[in-house]
């Protein structure tokens, strides 16, 4: 297919770009662990996680489409969305900081949830989530609409995108180094973990730095005419491709949510790192896992380079349809691995016979796993450019921001889930009087209940959400020979709009 100069975007570009993707997966992983701090170290009643997310979920169902809206009408000399990030870029950061920062003084373990400690750290909890959310939104509304301007040119997004996706899994890669802090956790891990929240949450300021400096927007593509948000919204749902993508925007984001966020309790409960086991087999510890644990990161190499070859010979909608099915077989063979039906005193702490089964499941799973990070990004530019195809014009940032009417809701549901299956199966914030339990939860409906909980919360919810989402994304309607079609006809058009607003 044809190319202008107006597709190739410059290395340094690309570079500046695949920077700004670093906090925002960084802070987005990292978040996971933030039911684990409440829950298992400040000790922040099932109860009061359940109001907070739903008044979060709330708040998220709105902003994003407000504030998608409002980019998209912003007229200045450097654009619709850099100026954005250049605002709110510093501010996601304090907000990150500041949610793993509330008064000691809050931490106490009570059956009484009317408690002023609780009281406290519950609006600690909920106003610094929604916060650290608002900011989000507001850059990365802008940073995804960012991506469908720089290039029409497929090739060239993918390029970017997988750039992007190396320098998102870095983020992924160092928001796990603190799991140890959240592991059967103390004083003394906790300060670390704070001590390592400080540093990247002030360090994710320099991407933005870089962006802001070097990437450009296309002025051409900015529509003479501010339109109207419900006019906008009748656009976003009548683009088939559109509908699909929002559906598959918040199954990606609320399997993601689970994963992240329930590690950590996996790697305590189900592979033994906690405390109360590690004193009935003191040879357990964490070397002991790596010929659990290598295969996974094996799995999830081969399963990059696999996913990179795939578009090559098919088309994006192939490569995230084999991840979606991947992760389903995958995730479902792991929670399979943690039944045993023959256990004799369920108050003993032990690791699950088939351990080397939920390896294998979760290898399976790491296989598919980077189809996600890899080509969300160039999907949502391919369902954006479907759109300009159908109306003429771009709305980048309104699609970002439509897209997570049902993305940021799952993330809600993901966290206060999570942390509600663990809890009615047991899994609760030991209680003052408790002292010789040595852990920081404990399992008041045995240790099997404890495990299962964590199984279905990390393994068997993240497989049905997979399973759903690969009959889903079967539907959607953009394969090779449709995005050739509207590469061919969005050449002319905006060859036409560089002529006339330029």
């Amino acid at each position: 297919m044809k190319t202008d100069n107006n597709d190739k975007v410059s290395l340094k570009e690309i570079i500046a770009y695949s920077l700004g993707t670093i906090p925002g997966s960084l802070f987005g992983s990292f978040l996971g662990n933030i039911q684990a701090f409440y829950l298992a170290w400040m000790y922040l009643r099932q109860e009061w996680i359940l109001i907070a997310q739903i008044c979060y979920g709330i708040w998220n169902l709105i902003n994003d489409p407000i504030f998608g809206q409002l980019q998209d009408r912003t007229r200045t000399k450097h654009g619709r969305y850099i100026p954005w990030i250049k605002f709110a870029g510093p501010l996601l950061s304090i907000a990150f900081i500041l949610i793993f920062f509330p008064s000691s003084r809050w931490k106490i373990a009570s059956e009484d949830i009317y408690t002023p400690q609780q009281i406290y750290l519950f609006i600690w909890y909920m106003f610094t989530l929604m916060l650290y959310d608002t900011f989000y939104t507001i850059v990365y509304l802008a940073y995804t609409a960012l991506l469908p301007q720089m290039t029409m040119n497929e090739t060239e997004r993918v390029k970017i995108s997988i750039i992007s996706g190396i320098a998102g899994s870095c983020g992924i890669f160092l928001s796990w180094l603190p799991i140890v802090f959240l592991t059967d956790p103390n004083q003394n891990k906790i300060n670390q973990l704070q001590f390592w929240v400080l540093i990247i949450g002030l360090i994710a300021i320099i991407p933005w730095i870089i962006m802001v400096k070097f990437v450009k927007e296309h002025k051409e593509y900015i529509p003479k005419e501010k339109e109207k948000f419900l006019q906008n919204l009748k656009y976003v749902f009548k683009n088939p491709s559109g509908r699909i993508y929002i559906i598959y925007d918040g199954i990606s984001v609320g399997l993601n949510n689970f994963l992240f966020s329930g590690l950590t309790f996996a790697l305590t409960w189900i592979f033994g790192l906690n405390t109360e086991y590690q004193e009935i087999n003191p040879n357990w510890n964490f070397s002991k896992l790596v010929p659990y644990i290598l295969p996974i990161g094996i799995a999830l190499f081969i399963g990059a380079i696999v996913q990179l070859k795939i578009p090559k010979k098919y088309d994006i909608k192939t490569a995230i349809h084999v991840g979606l099915i991947s992760e389903a077989i995958g995730l479902i063979l792991a929670f399979i691995g943690c039944i045993d039906f023959n256990i004799v005193d369920l108050n003993v702490p032990y690791v699950p016979k088939n351990l080397w089964l939920i390896s294998f499941g979760m290898s399976i799973a790491a296989f598919g796993f980077l189809s996600d990070p890899i080509y969300h990004n160039p999907m949502r530019a391919d369902t954006i450019d479907y759109d300009e195809y159908l109306t003429k014009e771009r709305r980048e940032a309104i699609y970002a921001g439509l897209g997570c009417v049902f993305s940021k809701p799952m993330i809600s549901v993901a966290l206060a889930s999570l942390t509600g299956i663990i809890t009615y199966f047991g899994l609760k914030p030991k209680l003052d009087w408790m002292t010789e339990i040595s852990t920081s939860l404990y399992w008041f409906n045995g240790y099997y209940n404890a495990i299962l909980g964590v199984a279905i919360a990390v393994f068997l919810i993240p497989g049905i959400l997979s399973t759903i989402g690969a009959i889903v994304w079967k539907y959607y309607p953009l394969n090779r020979n449709k995005i050739i079609e509207v590469r061919k006809y969005l050449e002319e058009l905006h060859e036409k709009k560089r002529m006339e607003r330029l």
